[in-house]
């Protein structure tokens, strides 16, 4: 039932026009509501793919260590800019050891990314460049992350958004402001407007990176506990410290940081606490915190108003 209303729910956020209504009265626009919708699919389709590879990534590597955990549930949120809070699974097992911590933790951001890049591209592909200009005095940016920004330049060949002027910053000293804060108002600048399965493909992005965070439960938590063990806590103040100082940049980090607060604190702990991570798994690892810095968006969401 969750799967079912979180795929209607992200269908109805992705929906790209209206259809009027071919009947009068209230049942012509219920028929107008649900043909508006169904215009949601290519959207839904590739978001909805990459959760299910995420968690199922999570929930077929259970199965294979003989761990017990549930099968995926999905949270709807009928409303912008994504349509769902994603999904989780439940470990009701223990796993054996790190080693079997760390696979299950891995599996899931692996197998979403494994969708994720392609869509991305291929959404890039069928996007458009343009000139930013205020709709009702107001401004909407997606943020960026490296990859992201790599995307777009493979793509286009450019950097994006490319400004109409630095502001007197030299070139790299712009970008990195502009990269960590989504200032200065990129009003006038050349970017992509992106299709929604590039969209998707973006969130898909994010989403990793959210999952990627190495606190607590996260996928992230489980990595980081796997390779260092007790030691993963020292790293706990710091992160909270540094969402703290991004919530400045964009508010949602300070959500993020009181759950952190209440998922950071403990971890999945192994029955066994003393067999490493060997060399294959510590390498794979390296892989996923590349990921998680190349995916991670310090400004998700950007809305100037007033421009």
């Amino acid at each position: 039932m969750l799967f079912i209303l979180t795929v209607l729910s992200v269908m109805l956020v992705g929906a790209e026009q209206q259809v009027a209504p071919a009947l009068p009265g209230f049942l012509g626009q219920i028929i107008a509501i649900f043909q508006t919708m169904l215009t949601g699919w290519p959207y839904a389709l590739s978001l909805m793919s990459i959760l299910l590879a995420h968690e199922f990534g999570h929930y077929f590597m259970s199965r294979h260590h003989k761990t017990a955990a549930t099968l995926p549930y999905f949270i709807p949120l009928p409303l912008p800019p994504l349509g769902t809070m994603g999904a989780a699974i439940l470990m009701q097992g223990t796993p054996k050891n790190k080693r079997v911590l760390f696979d299950i933790g891995v599996a899931g951001p692996l197998a979403g990314m494994i969708l994720a890049i392609p869509i991305l591209f291929y959404g890039l592909s069928i996007s458009h460049l343009a000139t930013i200009i205020p709709s009702n005095g107001m401004i909407e940016e997606e943020g960026n992350s490296l990859f992201y920004l790599l995307a777009k330049y493979l793509t286009f060949g450019k950097f994006l958004p490319m400004p109409i002027s630095t502001h007197g910053l030299p070139l790299g000293l712009y970008w990195l402001q502009y990269f960590f804060t989504g200032r200065p108002i990129p009003n006038g600048a050349t970017d992509v407007f992106i299709s929604s399965i590039a969209f998707a493909g973006w969130a898909g992005l994010l989403v990793t990176a959210l999952n990627l965070i190495p606190a607590g439960t996260l996928d992230g938590g489980h990595v980081i506990y796997s390779l260092l063990g007790d030691k993963a806590a020292r790293f706990f103040p710091f992160i909270l410290g540094a969402l703290l100082l991004l919530g400045f940049f964009w508010q949602g980090w300070w959500l993020w940081a009181l759950i952190l607060l209440w998922l950071g604190r403990v971890h999945a702990e192994p029955l066994d606490q003393i067999t490493p991570l060997d060399s294959k798994r510590r390498a794979i690892a390296i892989l996923v915190i590349v990921i998680f810095l190349l995916t991670f968006t310090p400004v998700p969401f950007a809305i100037f108003s007033g421009v």
